[in-house]
């Protein structure tokens, strides 16, 4: 969680350009484990969030909020919502094929947006720790 708000306080703004060095394979596997709903695709060269969402227009929103962050950060990922409600989020540095660290500051902050998930797809999640109703009470003798 520690790097996940590290991350979280970068930007990429004018930060991605030919000369933006690639991640290591090493660098990739470390920020995966601090972003969890994140994993690595087509060839090691893109990093993938897909969820279902409760329903089409929650599946909307969610795009609508994470094309806003993206567009403040100047970085823009691959958005798409298929099946009605099946959302896919990509991102890499197209300026060098490959994925950056700017790439895992933006997943970052798409992972703060708010998401309104299908609460079956949520369960079987191993992010997922679902709230305790006695959550904050305590039990004396």
């Amino acid at each position: 969680k520690k790097m996940a708000a590290q991350l979280r306080e970068m930007d990429c703004k004018g930060a991605c350009s030919k000369e933006t060095p690639l991640c290591t394979e090493a660098e990739i596997a470390d920020k995966l484990l601090a972003l969890p709903m994140w994993k690595l695709g087509e060839g090691g060269k893109v990093i993938v969030r897909t969820f279902t969402a409760r329903n089409f227009q929650a599946g909307m929103d969610f795009i609508v909020k994470a094309g806003a962050v993206a567009e403040v950060e100047g970085h823009h990922p691959d958005l798409h919502l298929v099946q009605y409600r099946d959302v896919r989020v990509e991102i890499w540095t197209h300026a060098v094929g490959g994925v950056t660290i700017y790439d895992f500051v933006l997943a970052a902050k798409i992972d703060a947006v708010e998401a309104d998930y299908s609460p079956k797809w949520l369960k079987e999640q191993p992010w997922h720790v679902p709230a305790s109703p006695a959550a904050g009470l305590s039990h004396t003798a």
